[in-house]
């Protein structure tokens, strides 16, 4: 749920008590909120970056 909500690694980690990030990693999971957050990110990204190049 944190990850869903956008909260940076560091913070989860913390919050859940663990030091090493590979712990995290495994148990937050890919959902499908996360990979459209991922990918509107991703575009947002791009289109302002090439509007800055092309002004």
């Amino acid at each position: 749920m944190m990850a869903e909500a956008g909260i940076d690694l560091a913070t989860i980690m913390e919050t859940a008590g663990h030091e090493d990030v590979k712990t995290i990693i495994k148990i937050i999971h890919v959902t499908n909120k996360i990979k459209k957050d991922a990918s509107v990110k991703v575009k947002s990204l791009y289109e302002n970056a090439l509007s800055e190049i092309i002004l």
